[in-house]
C-alpha cells in the first residue's frame, strides 16, 4: 500500500510533538534536590548548567556595558577593554571546555562521565560568574 510521504512527515512531527509535551511535564515533577534516576540527575544537571550560563552572560554583559562606557571616556591609544572581554570570554569558553573534558577523561563515554563533564562546567562557570560580577564592582569603585 502507497502512503504518501506527507502524511508520514506529518505524522513523525506530530509523534514527535506529543513526544516533547509528554517529556517536558514528567520533568516539571522532577525534585532537583533529590534526583533519582539518571535521567532526572541529567535533567536537573542540564538545568543548572543553563542557569548558571544565564547567570554569567548576565554578569558579562553588565561588564561589557561598562567597558564600552569608560572606553567612551577613554583617549584612543587606551581603547580596547570590550574587545579584550570578549577574547578573554571566547579563551575563558575554550579552558572550561578543556578543562572539563580532562576532568571526566577517565569515564568518557558512559553515564559518569557526562556527569563529571556538566558538574565541571556548573562549578568553572559559577566561578566565572563571580569573577565577572567582581570586576564590575571594581570598576563601580
Amino acid at each position: 500500500m502507497f502512503v504518501p510521504c506527507r502524511i508520514l512527515t506529518l505524522s513523525a512531527g506530530l509523534l514527535a510533538m506529543l513526544l516533547l509535551t509528554v517529556t517536558a511535564q514528567a520533568q516539571e515533577n522532577v525534585d532537583c534536590g533529590y534526583p533519582l534516576t539518571n535521567s532526572e540527575r541529567t535533567y536537573c544537571a542540564e538545568k543548572a548548567l543553563s542557569e548558571t550560563e544565564a547567570e554569567m552572560r548576565k554578569a558579562y554583559d553588565r561588564l561589557h556595558a561598562k567597558l564600552v562606557e569608560m572606553d567612551a571616556e577613554l583617549p584612543d591609544h587606551l581603547k580596547g577593554s570590550p574587545h579584550a572581554l570578549v577574547e578573554a570570554q571566547a579563551a575563558w569558553k575554550t579552558y572550561s571546555d578543556k578543562d572539563c573534558t580532562a576532568y571526566s577523561f577517565p569515564f568518557r563515554g558512559g553515564t559518569r562521565g557526562n556527569e563529571l563533564y556538566r558538574n565541571c562546567l556548573i562549578v568553572l562557570t559559577l566561578k566565572r560568574t563571580e569573577d565577572l560580577n567582581a570586576t564590575v564592582e571594581d570598576y563601580d569603585n
